[in-house]
């Protein structure tokens, strides 16, 4: 079984000055079915406690019994609107937040390991195995730190390297990996773009070489252009390394591009999941119907040309 994806990349602004614009029907990627299962989410759950009153405390459920699985190589996109739980679902699985129940299975060469059992000593050689690219690029990156040194300092934390020189080399390589010059390691976060920024992010989460790698709305925050060279990187990095992503977002048109299957949450609940194309053309829960509806119209011809 292969599922089927419309592009192989998104057109931006070069493309078009080159007078070499890519045609949207050319060259479709191709994401196989049959990969290896890299991560199991079981009946994940999550709730907050909140003060009602004095001496009482309510539990707020934010996540409830939500499953998948994520194979290598493939795509799952997680839709909803600001306050369904999608976001909360990638924190929990990293242990960011605490979950309430369920299960998060890693599998690999030492068998399959439920994440939110193992104390945080245990758990700190499978952060290396599970990356996160947040929102905001100005936000995510240390000021004070030049872009080598942001780079490096996971490597060194997880004992990836020799020694210093190199991990320069590993991160100037890197840099270049993402589009960026090698003396880029010398400069500092505010001398980028936004997209620039969201690219040095990637890198420092490719350091660490991770088997799944979590995009928490990572293109929100860009321009319409920049998106573009970021999700286009992202699909080019995972043919490269054989990525799973969890790709969170709100922009549905996003999602379909870069998913081969499409999870959609109400109120904590996963109400519906299904390979990309039938979600979008044949959806079966009336919520779902209800966000598709919510696209421009313009994006919704686009997104099915």
């Amino acid at each position: 079984m292969k599922w089927r994806r419309h592009p192989r990349r998104l057109p931006v602004v070069a493309d078009f000055l080159g007078g070499k614009a890519p045609s949207l029907h050319d060259e479709p990627r191709v994401a196989r079915a049959d990969q290896e299962v890299i991560l199991e989410v079981k009946a994940l759950s999550k709730s907050f406690r909140l003060r009602d009153g004095l001496f009482h405390w309510r539990e707020i459920p934010a996540v409830e019994a939500v499953s998948f699985s994520l194979r290598r190589g493939q795509t799952l996109g997680v839709a909803g609107e600001s306050g369904s739980g999608k976001t909360t679902v990638g924190l929990t699985l990293m242990r960011l937040h605490q979950a309430t129940a369920g299960r998060v299975i890693m599998h690999g060469s030492d068998g399959p390991v439920d994440l939110l059992g193992l104390s945080e000593a245990a758990m700190m050689p499978y952060r290396r195995r599970i990356q996160i690219v947040f929102q905001n690029p100005y936000a995510s990156l240390n000021p004070r730190f030049t872009i080598g040194n942001i780079l490096t300092e996971p490597m060194a934390l997880h004992a990836i390297g020799a020694d210093t020189a190199a991990r320069q080399t590993m991160a100037a390589d890197l840099l270049q990996r993402v589009g960026l010059p090698r003396d880029s390691l010398n400069r500092y976060p505010h001398e980028f773009s936004g997209g620039q920024r969201q690219r040095i992010a990637i890198a420092r989460c490719l350091t660490l070489r991770p088997d799944v790698l979590i995009c928490d709305e990572s293109v929100s925050a860009l321009d319409v252009s920049v998106q573009a060279q970021v999700l286009n990187l992202l699909l080019d990095l995972q043919d490269e390394f054989g990525m799973a992503y969890l790709f969170i977002s709100h922009d549905l048109a996003v999602v379909r591009y870069m998913a081969d299957q499409v999870m959609v949450m109400n109120q904590g609940h996963a109400v519906e999941m299904a390979d990309a194309e039938s979600i979008y053309r044949h959806p079966q829960n009336p919520y779902t119907r209800k966000l598709l509806e919510s696209i421009p119209r313009g994006l919704a011809r686009r997104s099915v040309a």
